[in-house]
């Protein structure tokens, strides 16, 4: 039996010493695909945030109790809609007793009028009663335009946020009453590399999209590049409005911006998974009549599924898109298209 054992392994030895395997060097089966030259859009990529296209938090310009709140949270409101009421009682007495000595001053110029024409009192006395008449109607015009200041309404068309007051509560002018956002049109603030401030201009349309809606992308317009470069980012701050009329888009939601910046009319470009990094840059094998050769490449712009091919490769040249991790150079190469 021993005897047996030894025989066997010395059959298998000699069957791995004839080659049980491929020859060293079998040609490999590698997907060609040609270099192409053509228009190439250079896209910008950024970060950014949406705010509402106005919104303001809503503090009453006086002190005093509210009496009535009007609006509901979350409702759509009209400009000039009457939103909540604070006790204007004082303030209604105080218009009163203004009315009040404007008609007395008044009547008092208008006797003074007359005095005057028949020399009774001096210009001196005259201009005086005057003057008395002009303050009189200072404060009553006055008393009146803070008699509207107990009256929030609101100042443009929009969507009401959280109310933060009860009926009963005192209020100060530094009481948020509520939140109002116009959110028909967002605008979209995001920024950019200082070099590519030059080639961004109000007028460009972009996409982005945000979390909420998925790959749903959303179109909007550059309106403000900020004059000034940020010395600390070596960015330029932009803005774009977008439009929201159906009120998906939120303020503060995060957006990812797309932007085009420029077109290459003859680009040459490849898959990008035709390349593979290589001694801190990257390669590919290029068919060199049947057998593979490695070619150093730069690189320039990439989009989904390509990249751009700056410098080592021209157009028209086979390169290996598949099987790169079983070539070398000088390696054979067996061309198939439809490898699955």
């Amino acid at each position: 039996m021993k005897h047996l054992w030894i025989l066997l392994a010395l059959l298998a030895f000699a069957s791995c010493k004839k080659g049980g395997g491929p020859p060293k060097d079998a040609p490999v089966p590698v997907e060609l695909v040609a270099v192409e030259t053509g228009p190439l859009m250079e896209t910008l990529r950024a970060t950014g945030t949406l705010d509402a296209e106005e919104s303001v938090d809503l503090k009453p310009e006086v002190e005093g109790e509210v009496t009535s709140i009007q609006m509901t949270e979350g409702d759509t409101v009209k400009k000039g809609e009457l939103i909540l009421q604070i006790d204007e009682s004082k303030q209604t007495a105080a218009v009163a007793e203004a009315e009040a000595e404007f008609r007395l001053t008044e009547e008092t110029l208008r006797r003074a009028d007359m005095l005057l024409s028949d020399g009774t009192i001096s210009k001196q006395e005259h201009d005086q009663t005057h003057a008395a008449f002009r303050r009189a109607e200072a404060s009553l015009n006055l008393a009146r335009k803070r008699l509207t200041e107990y009256t929030l309404t609101a100042p443009f068309d929009g969507i009401l946020g959280r109310r933060n007051v009860s009926v009963g509560q005192y209020v100060s002018s530094q009481t948020v009453l509520v939140s109002i956002y116009a959110m028909d049109r967002m605008k979209l603030n995001f920024s950019v590399p200082e070099r590519y401030s030059a080639r961004v201009k109000p007028g460009q349309t972009l996409n982005l999209t945000v979390a909420a809606h998925g790959d749903e992308k959303f179109s909007g317009e550059i309106y403000l590049i900020e004059p000034e470069v940020d010395v600390e980012t070596r960015t330029v701050q932009v803005r774009a409005y977008v439009p929201n009329a159906d009120h998906r888009l939120k303020p503060g939601m995060f957006a990812n911006v797309t932007l085009s910046v420029g077109t290459k009319d003859s680009a040459l470009t490849l898959p990008e998974d035709c390349i593979f990094p290589h001694t801190g840059g990257f390669a590919v094998y290029r068919d060199a009549g049947g057998v593979a050769e490695l070619v150093p490449v730069e690189t320039g712009l990439r989009v989904p599924g390509r990249v751009e091919i700056l410098s080592g490769l021209k157009a028209g040249d086979l390169v290996a898109r598949s099987g790169n991790l079983r070539l070398s150079p000088g390696r054979k190469l067996l061309p198939y298209r439809d490898w699955e």
